[in-house]
């Protein structure tokens, strides 16, 4: 290693040694326990959902809980001053942090991992000789097939989208133990889900103010999972179907979502593009984080392939900068629990036969079912006899422990013959 480079790297830990940690919204971190790490921990981000900050709260963490800073090296590899660092010099890393103080590190926090050239052996031979790795990047750079190929049993990974309504919560400090008698309480938890709602969670979009400049962070956010997410990163060359797919996608959300439907539309609009690039598109739509998909139930998983997925964006704002936001609130309801599930990495379907049932949440380890969840934007005498029938579609097919309905505003239990089915706001389900 050069003199030079080497002097930069001292320099760069000293600082962050030295630097105050700055304040932080809050991320939850409930099922992340640094001190009991055996695996790489590996935390995935869609674009411009505050990384860094996260592993500063985690390097908190270890803080509160009484590891020294000076046990803890962080590595942000796009830092200019180490533009000329090799994977040969990264072990320098240690004999560097060492001579400063010590001993070697005991947490080593590698960010936008991405830079680093064979990152994944530098990454085993550290996992290997028992030091505890935190490694972040953003899904905009890798994909996540690489590091299931690369490290495989040896990391846990950690999904971190934009803000839940859990966190948003979180940061303005309000109680919500027994938030269905406490009117006060609930009365700010609803103003916050309103605005939940209307701006969702991207960090910087939820921070900004000013409604315009929310939109325009939107309309960047947009633009670039477009043309630097997909269309660069994949080099596609059929620009037209690409942008179609993306405003289809934005048209069917909490819907689904055929592609051999839309195969059929984009040939009248004189587009041919066969079916199965574009299922490699929509798998390009979701590597970016820009919607996920729900698999239709069935007896076969083979017909699980075949059946048309339901269709949920990561954020429903991207709507506002085509369509009418609050036409369907239900939807965005819908879209909302979809999100949820996903967050909290569930094992989820819908059910389709004449009627449709919206989730059925299956155990990942033994493949029971769990619970039944409809989702509409209030319960009266009007659609409750329609939503429990919906619900007994997911009863002929599975055995099920829970059913709930999910709404805006209303709690209530239901008896039935066969269950008794939990009316709450979905607001109320995320803050369980």
């Amino acid at each position: 290693m050069q003199q030079f480079l080497r002097d930069s790297i001292k320099t760069l830990i000293v600082e962050r040694q030295n630097k105050e940690l700055p304040s932080l919204y809050f991320r939850d971190d409930s099922n992340i326990n640094l001190n009991n790490m055996y695996n790489v921990l590996a935390i995935i981000w869609p674009r411009r959902a505050w990384k860094t900050s996260f592993m500063y709260q985690l390097i908190h963490q270890l803080i509160n809980n009484w590891i020294p800073k000076n046990d803890i090296l962080f590595i942000d590899f796009e830092n200019y001053r180490l533009l000329e660092l090799q994977t040969k010099d990264v072990w320098e890393l240690l004999t560097i942090f060492y001579e400063l103080y010590g001993h070697y590190p005991k947490y080593i926090f590698f960010d936008e991992i991405q830079k680093l050239e064979n990152r994944w052996n530098v990454i085993r031979t550290f996992h290997d000789d028992w030091y505890n790795i935190i490694i972040s990047w953003s899904s905009s750079k890798l994909l996540m097939n690489e590091i299931n190929t690369e490290l495989r049993w040896r990391y846990t990974q950690k999904l971190m989208l934009p803000f839940s309504f859990k966190e948003i919560v979180a940061q303005n400090n309000i109680e919500t133990k027994n938030i269905e008698h406490n009117i006060s309480q609930r009365s700010k938890i609803i103003n916050l889900f309103d605005k939940y709602i209307e701006f969702w969670g991207f960090p910087l979009v939820v921070k900004e103010e000013d409604e315009e400049k929310k939109r325009e962070l939107l309309e960047w956010y947009y633009e670039t999972i477009f043309y630097r997410d997909i269309l660069e990163r994949h080099n596609i060359q059929d620009k037209k179907a690409m942008e179609y797919l993306m405003k289809y996608s934005l048209n069917m959300y909490s819907s689904i979502l055929s592609i051999t439907k839309f195969e059929q539309y984009l040939k009248t609009q004189w587009i041919n593009i066969s079916k199965a690039t574009l299922l490699k598109y929509e798998d390009y739509l979701k590597e970016a984080f820009f919607k996920i998909t729900c698999q239709k139930l069935t007896r076969a998983p083979k017909w699980e392939i075949i059946n048309p997925n339901k269709n949920y964006l990561i954020d429903p704002w991207f709507i506002k900068l085509w369509n009418n936001y609050s036409k369907n609130e239900w939807k965005i309801l819908e879209n909302i629990v979809a999100i949820e599930l996903f967050r909290n990495s569930k094992n989820f379907y819908y059910i389709e036969d004449k009627k449709e049932c919206d989730f059925v949440i299956k155990d990942k380890i033994n493949s029971n079912f769990l619970s039944a969840i409809q989702v509409t934007r209030t319960l009266d005498i009007h659609n409750e006899k329609r939503e429990i029938e919906w619900l007994e579609i997911a009863l002929e097919k599975c055995k099920l422990k829970e059913w709930f309905i999910l709404t805006y505003n209303e709690f209530d239990e239901i008896e039935k013959d066969w269950k008794k089915i939990h009316v709450m706001p979905v607001w109320k389900r995320i803050l369980l």
